[in-house]
């Protein structure tokens, strides 16, 4: 057909904005923060490689939960309300929600989302693909019994 435009999908990933536009039409980089955000009194909003390394370095002594995934992700937002319980309920591990869209180097070896990671002493121990509750929450018992 003559005259239609031809569409195709970028054959690459698109990166996330390093900018931000103002409603003034003037750019706006976005400021670092001290800490990372905390999305409960008992999880943290990870956004940077500082932000995950730090976070890992804080809970040495302890073992980490570390969710990655994405606010565009309907998986991770569809199960998060059973993550949040699931944290509630083991409460001696520390708990993170990683976004991987802003991270570089933490997010390497992270091929779904959400995917969970457990840290202990700043060192990857084991690895849960999914929204399945029942084997995060065998996952979570099996390492709160351990610290």
């Amino acid at each position: 057909m003559t005259g239609y435009p031809t569409y195709s999908w970028p054959s690459r990933p698109l990166q996330p904005p390093t900018v931000t536009i103002v409603a003034d039409g003037t750019f706006k980089q976005p400021q670092p923060k001290e800490r990372p955000s905390m999305i409960a009194n008992h999880m943290a909003g990870l956004r940077t490689d500082d932000e995950f390394y730090g976070y890992l370095h804080e809970n040495k002594a302890n073992t980490a939960v570390v969710q990655f995934g994405a606010s565009w992700c309907t998986k991770c937002a569809e199960f998060f309300p059973t993550w949040y319980k699931l944290s509630k309920e083991f409460s001696q591990l520390k708990y993170a929600v990683a976004q991987v869209d802003t991270l570089k180097d933490a997010v390497a070896g992270v091929r779904y989302s959400p995917t969970f990671h457990f840290y202990r002493n700043g060192k990857l121990v084991d690895r849960v693909l999914g929204k399945e509750q029942q084997r995060l929450a065998d996952h979570l018992w099996l390492h709160s019994d351990s610290d």
